[in-house]
């Protein structure tokens, strides 16, 4: 099972949440969790489509006006074919795996030690094909947001004042590198190739500060259930090995043999 400590490395937890947590970002670059989630995973999920969780192809307008293809038809589009997905995908649409813990054990791993800190956590993917491929417009989260970068280059611009576009930092990270985002930061996101990241990210614990910090433990987190479908069947009975009788024991024999 991964740690936080793990997670956060060469960051000490206590640095973390006394400098960082709701205050700033946070780039960590190394290379720990670049396998977490890969094109070769990606293509074995598409492959499975329609027979998948859940799907949607971003893309907006010049206007920013966003839309999204959603195969549960959440947002009223038809249901794609497999062939539409896959030329959408050949066009340079960018493809997000809602709730991608439900898809991949590691990712609820991680998931599982977070919310010992924060409340209940969602993991979404986040693919391009290649460069230009356009994803959200810029914009903010109502949550802490912990994003690994698995494939290519995400370039991140953070805004200090959205409103008179005053650019707080320019951030290019690489597969590995891992990126926090506190609660309400503005962020661009730009990909110069094919990319892939991760975002998990979470609500905070009501009243939950430095003076009074609350960790939980995750036995009163059921998500893992989700990944045992093994049935309950019963172990069969032992059975119990044949004894022989005992040859019996005479006090007299039993027959006399005369000479």
């Amino acid at each position: 099972m991964v740690k936080i400590e793990d997670i956060l490395d060469p960051i000490s937890v206590k640095n973390f949440f006394q400098n960082y947590w709701q205050k700033k970002h946070l780039v960590i670059r190394r290379n720990k969790f670049k396998d977490l989630f890969t094109f070769r995973l990606l293509d074995s999920y598409l492959n499975k489509y329609p027979h998948v969780r859940s799907l949607q192809i971003l893309d907006y307008d010049d206007k920013d006006t966003r839309w999204c293809l959603d195969k549960h038809k959440k947002l009223k589009q038809p249901m794609l074919s497999k062939q539409q997905v896959y030329d959408l995908w050949r066009k340079g649409k960018s493809f997000v795996i809602p709730f991608a813990d439900y898809e991949h054990k590691p990712l609820v791993d991680i998931c599982f030690e977070l919310e010992k800190y924060f409340s209940h956590g969602q993991c979404n993917v986040y693919a391009s094909p290649k460069a230009g491929s356009k994803s959200f417009p810029p914009h903010r989260d109502a949550t802490e947001n912990f994003l690994f970068h698995t494939e290519g280059r995400v370039k991140w611009t953070l805004y200090k004042d959205f409103d008179n576009k005053e650019i707080l930092e320019e951030i290019t990270l690489e597969a590995g590198d891992l990126l926090y985002i506190p609660i309400g930061m503005w962020h661009k996101v730009e990909a110069p190739g094919p990319r892939m990241l991760i975002s998990i990210h979470f609500n905070n614990k009501k009243n939950q500060s430095l003076k009074k910090f609350e960790i939980t433990s995750n036995k009163a987190n059921n998500r893992n259930r989700w990944y045992n479908w093994l049935p309950d069947i019963p172990k069969p009975k032992k059975k119990r090995p044949v004894r022989l009788m005992n040859k019996p024991r005479w006090s007299k024999p039993y027959f006399t043999k005369k000479i």
